[in-house]
């Protein structure tokens, strides 16, 4: 049976929306053409039939929670995940079908890269008053300048004015991919008015997750399901360094990860 995903979420939670969807239906449909293009193997459908329930969480049965000792649910435990369920997810993921010009593109963008390349992912919050107190740049310096002077970094961030303070700081250690976000000139509205249906937006988002799934370690922001989607594209292998939110809220915290004994 068909189902279609018509998760209005950003590109990370649209992935893992469909990562459930595929496991638990044979076939799995999209309203937007953005998932199509990045998905081909994405029906493309112009009205819903059977929708899919859209839910940031990747789907656990009841009859799994046997291999989860710890929490109710997966998300974001990285190298804590169950194997069980890196294996159920990996096989899922490994049989996306990608635009080849998508994989075509990084694959040149990384073919110069050496082991020592180490994904950055700065996620701001600006647009979003709730959780932008939790961020602060000085988080992930304090990461980058425990890494030997030699270490490149790939940079991504939704913000430009991150992009901009580290590669001043960091200079020529500082890799990116120049993309429509950081253009400023472009920007009409706040540019999350239009992410969601603007499909160079979203293929820039997903070519910045696809890079920093290229490095074997991961230095990414606490709670963003755009680092949790790189390590899963990754292959589960990369060291993920999660630094610590200001203005930790352990209420949040706690409701993030469900842990069977709360």
């Amino acid at each position: 049976m068909l189902v279609t995903v018509k998760s209005h979420a950003g590109i990370a939670n649209r992935i893992k929306n469909i990562m459930s969807a595929l496991s638990q239906h044979d076939e799995v449909g999209t309203l937007h053409d953005t998932m199509h293009y990045i998905f081909p193997s994405l029906t493309k459908v112009e009205e819903t039939t059977n929708s899919y329930e859209e839910d940031w969480r990747l789907h656990v049965t009841s009859e799994e929670q046997q291999y989860n000792n710890d929490y109710k649910t997966i998300d974001l435990l990285y190298e804590k995940t169950p194997q069980y369920f890196i294996d159920k997810y990996s096989k899922i993921i490994n049989d996306f079908t990608i635009n080849p010009d998508i994989l075509e593109y990084v694959d040149n963008f990384v073919k110069d890269w050496d082991s020592d390349v180490v994904g950055v992912h700065v996620r701001t919050w600006w647009s979003d008053g709730s959780r932008s107190p939790w961020h602060h740049n000085s988080l992930f310096e304090k990461e980058i300048d425990k890494l030997p002077d030699n270490f490149k970094i790939f940079l991504c961030s939704d913000s430009p004015d991150a992009v901009k303070y580290f590669t001043e700081k960091y200079k020529d250690r500082i890799i990116s991919h120049p993309q429509k976000l950081h253009d400023m000139s472009l920007w009409n509205i706040n540019p999350y008015d239009q992410y969601h249906n603007d499909i160079q937006f979203i293929v820039d988002g997903f070519i910045d997750c696809l890079l920093v799934s290229k490095c074997s370690t991961i230095i990414g922001t606490w709670c963003s399901t755009f680092t949790e989607n790189a390590w899963w594209i990754g292959g589960c292998k990369a060291k993920v360094i999660i630094p610590k939110p200001l203005n930790y809220d352990q209420n949040y915290n706690d409701n993030l990860f469900l842990r069977k004994d709360g």
